[in-house]
């Protein structure tokens, strides 16, 4: 297998790890009232749940690793030396998926549904839960800014012509992406149903590998 077919066929992987992972967080959200102020409204989730939920995230994971290997390699032809230094942030944001999922997805829920099955008061539970996140949320914010700062490399590069794609991509995706968003809030609101937001974050995650998926077809069908 070519390299070039080969980094396409690891970008199609890390697409497919992001919607994964968008089936992974239907599990936690599907059901769930995420706009309520009840803090524990989305911590009310069954174990079976959240274990299902991280058992396909761990498929998601590794289709996601090989996705951002493709990334690398996309960066290390379009940036030469500085793409090894670029791609520093979108390898960290790639631990930032799995912190995020699994630490805030899933340790609130099921410590809050533990210590409320051992006899512990909610009251304590969720101020327990709460003082936790509140160290994790520097962390949680860098995170955050990691991803962001992978979307504006790939956007500079494409405008720039480092990353040798035409500039309609990215009108293409991330205006895919906003019909994808406004149809995914229509059947929201038409079926009340409001826990398929909660996978709309990992569904963005698909525009790390779609330029990497273009580039490396195109670059497959000039040789």
């Amino acid at each position: 297998m070519g390299f070039e077919k080969e980094s396409k066929i690891m970008a199609l992987a890390g697409i497919c790890g992001s919607v994964t992972y968008a089936i992974a967080d239907l599990f936690l959200y599907i059901g769930v009232d995420v706009f309520s102020k009840d803090v524990t409204a989305s911590w009310r989730v069954s174990e079976e749940r959240l274990m299902a939920s991280m058992s396909i995230g761990v498929l998601g994971s590794f289709l996601m690793i090989l996705g951002f290997i493709s990334l690398a390699r996309m960066y290390r032809e379009s940036f030469k030396k500085a793409g090894n230094i670029l791609i520093i942030p979108s390898l960290l944001c790639l631990g930032g998926v799995l912190y995020m999922h699994y630490t805030l997805g899933v340790y609130a829920p099921i410590t809050f549904m533990s210590s409320v099955k051992a006899g512990i008061p909610e009251s304590q539970a969720i101020a327990l839960i709460q003082n936790a996140n509140s160290y994790m949320n520097p962390l949680t914010s860098v995170l955050i800014l990691l991803g962001y700062l992978t979307e504006i490399v790939i956007i500079a590069g494409i405008l720039s012509g480092k990353i040798r794609l035409k500039k309609r991509v990215l009108l293409f995706m991330y205006g895919g992406y906003a019909l994808l968003f406004g149809l995914v809030l229509l059947v929201c609101k038409c079926s009340g149903e409001w826990g398929f937001v909660g996978s709309l974050e990992s569904l963005f995650e698909t525009t790390f590998f779609i330029p990497a998926f273009l580039y490396w077809r195109r670059k497959e069908m000039a040789r």
